[in-house]
């Protein structure tokens, strides 16, 4: 089969379309001369194009006419979820590649783009992380992503479509609620609460702002003999203490922190390298910590959050 890239004009479908990266990601297919296909398990309040159960035969007539394929669903990790417990994320975090591939081969899609995650590196890893680094997943989530990875590499190993897991850093942006640190500082700073530090004095974060993020999809989509496995991150793990300070500034709360950091507590951090991702998709995040939350204050304006808190708006 030849290696042929996505061009601009070309349909992508988007599994798990209405969500945070989702909707972002379609929004830029059509921006770049893409025919974006949204899929989804909802087409109410125009969620989906084309709604799908992620049955192999559901996905197989979902996919009909798509050129590529970029894979966002999943099941992610909630706090009621048990950090050791796989079971939950086995059928569709893992399971469902297989279903995936097999309804793209079907249709006669060219490329699967698999979004993973930075969570499958662990926290007690060399710094930075490349893709040869000894995955270490912090969760069950992450055990799954690990696992998607691998299964969609071994089944299109032999022959189309060709395919790449991206692994993300922690994605920012609005509309995201699911960020720990990051979302809950702006929504703090938003309405001048204090915030304030907790853990250790050193905590530090790979972030990545989603336009980066949606960018580095859009790469791979057009570097189809990239394959494998890709960091896709800010290039820097940022200090926590850094976030907070940058998001007051931004939003109006300038000062207002307090530092209850404790020394003795864990030091979680982890940069991913990106020496990988610009060699072969040509790929840089153009978006440093301010220059991303400037940004999303702006697409917050624009949708009228900071004064209505409107999460349905986009841009």
């Amino acid at each position: 089969m030849s290696v042929v890239g996505c061009v601009a004009g070309g349909k992508v479908a988007v599994t798990g379309a209405s969500g945070f990266i989702g909707r972002y990601l379609c929004e830029d297919l059509e921006a770049a001369g893409y025919t974006p296909l949204r899929l989804g398990r909802g087409v109410s309040r125009g969620a989906a194009d084309r709604q799908t159960d992620y049955s192999q035969s559901s996905l197989a007539r979902v996919l009909e006419g798509a050129d590529a394929v970029v894979h966002l669903a999943g099941r992610r990790m909630t706090r009621q979820d048990d950090p050791d417990d796989i079971m939950p994320f086995q059928g569709p975090n893992v399971t469902v590649i297989g279903d995936l591939v097999a309804a793209a081969r079907q249709a006669g899609v060219r490329r699967i783009v698999l979004a993973s995650t930075i969570a499958v590196y662990g926290h007690d890893t060399a710094q930075p992380c490349a893709e040869r680094t000894r995955a270490q997943p912090i969760n069950a989530y992450a055990r799954s992503k690990l696992m998607a990875e691998a299964k969609l590499g071994m089944l299109t190993r032999a022959g189309g479509p060709s395919s790449v897991a991206l692994r993300l850093a922690a994605v920012y942006g609005h509309g995201e609620k699911a960020t720990p640190a990051m979302m809950r500082f702006v929504d703090q700073a938003m309405v001048g609460e204090t915030i304030v530090l907790n853990g250790h004095p050193d905590a530090r974060i790979d972030q990545i702002y989603v336009r980066d993020a949606t960018a580095a999809i859009l790469a791979a989509l057009r570097h189809p003999e990239a394959t494998g496995v890709y960091n896709i991150g800010g290039g820097v793990a940022v200090p926590l203490r850094r976030i907070a300070e940058t998001v007051n500034v931004i939003f109006g709360n300038a000062g207002n922190l307090i530092d209850k950091t404790d020394g003795a507590a864990p030091k979680p951090c982890c940069v991913m390298s990106l020496e990988r991702a610009a060699r072969d998709l040509r790929w840089a995040p153009a978006y440093d910590l301010q220059a991303g939350l400037q940004d999303m204050r702006e697409v917050m304006l624009a949708c009228g959050a900071v004064m209505e808190e409107d999460m349905a708006c986009q841009r």
